[in-house]
């Protein structure tokens, strides 16, 4: 399947720009306790998530899912089953298993279709994983000016 990466342009809605391959994207994060944040997008609701290269999918809590349920971000068709997830401390745990229509990563790359898993826990932190970086040639991370910069394939 293939996965657009566009430009976001709020002024101009007609004016998504695609990426070419070899484009670097530059998008800013912030650390707080060792951990990296990004500002990211989901289905048209800003959150902040966790740069987790560790990761292998996209995952969002319990209650985040219920809140873009109940806000209309997500609805019955983007929830696509159970699945299972092992987290950091080696345990297996099940959860839903939905799509993110859009996620658009610091206001300037937009993914399309992305499956992410719904911890079963209110307070897993939203954790942006390899489902969604797997989509750009190279990341690197430029800790001297906090940003991340993406290659796109």
């Amino acid at each position: 399947m293939f996965y657009a990466f566009e430009t976001t342009d709020d002024d101009d809605e007609d004016s998504d720009y695609k990426y070419e391959s070899g484009d670097e994207v530059v998008i800013p994060f912030v650390e707080e306790g060792g951990v990296k944040y990004v500002d990211v997008s989901i289905n048209g609701m800003g959150v902040k998530m966790v740069l987790d290269t560790g990761a292998s999918t996209t995952s969002i809590s319990k209650a985040e899912a219920n809140y873009l349920y109940n806000k209309g971000y997500l609805t019955s068709d983007d929830i696509l089953g159970v699945g299972h997830a092992q987290i950091a401390d080696g345990s297996i745990v099940a959860g839903w298993v939905i799509n993110l229509r859009e996620v658009v990563i610091g206001g300037k790359i937009r993914c399309w279709d992305v499956e992410a898993s719904v911890i079963n826990s209110n307070r897993a932190p939203l954790l942006l994983g390899n489902e969604v970086l797997d989509r750009v040639a190279t990341m690197t991370i430029d800790n001297e000016n906090k940003t991340v910069i993406f290659k796109i394939k």
